[in-house]
């Protein structure tokens, strides 16, 4: 794997963006613990106190604030019926705009948000599987910018029980600003680790599409991310 030094200004902006967001993810998940951990019991239905969601809040909208490439955060959690609670939901999501930071505006009731069922989502599915920072993605996000995305997600625990995955969505379209001036007039593709299309830049090649690298190989390579020279 050679990595042309006219692309080294590439990769470490490609690092910049991926580390620093999965950075945000994880300290997201951290102080949401923290912030659940100054509660006494077990009883999960503690995610509904208002209080407790008011801390939420707080930590979404600070990561917001001090996250770059950062488009929207938030928190999703699923508590399935037991003994002690009923089955319930909660989605925490905020996004950032130029008038500042706001919060998603859906009828997030317990119907709406079980018919939205985020369970089926893959960064909410395969967090917990990882058991670390784990970026899906890109992907259309219908529910809150109809826009390509990439989603950073980390699970977060309580009682050393799962109940919920740290956010943060990253647009293709903002990755696409920061990359497209250091190409430097190479054809190169990056893609993620399912060699998925992330950003190329050649109009051959569309965000979104399975790369066929048929006998390219890559110059660079991450846990999250691999790009080619075509």
């Amino acid at each position: 794997m050679i990595l042309p030094s006219s692309l080294l200004p590439f990769t470490r902006k490609i690092d910049d963006i991926i580390n620093s967001t999965i950075e945000a993810t994880v300290s997201l998940a951290h102080d949401i613990e923290s912030a659940l951990g100054e509660f006494r019991g077990h009883d999960l239905k503690l995610l509904l106190d208002p209080a407790v969601k008011k801390m939420i809040q707080g930590h979404i909208k600070e990561t917001l604030n001090n996250t770059v490439y950062c488009s929207g955060s938030g928190f999703a959690s699923h508590i399935e019926a037991s003994a002690d609670n009923k089955e319930f939901w909660l989605l925490e999501w905020w996004y950032k705009k130029a008038d500042g930071v706001n919060k998603v505006n859906l009828d997030l009731d317990q119907a709406t948000q079980q018919r939205l069922d985020f369970r089926t989502f893959e960064w909410f599915k395969r967090a917990p599987e990882h058991g670390k920072a784990y970026i899906h993605g890109p992907y259309v996000d219908y529910v809150c910018n109809t826009s390509y995305t990439l989603t950073s997600a980390m699970p977060v625990y309580y009682n050393q029980r799962f109940v919920g995955v740290a956010a943060i969505n990253l647009l293709v379209s903002q990755v696409e600003e920061e990359l497209l001036p250091l190409f430097n007039n190479h054809k190169v593709v990056l893609t993620n680790i399912d060699k998925r299309i992330i950003f190329s830049s050649w109009p051959k090649y569309r965000v979104g599409d399975l790369f066929n690298t048929g006998d390219v190989q890559p110059v660079y390579q991450s846990d999250y991310c691999t790009l080619y020279e075509v």
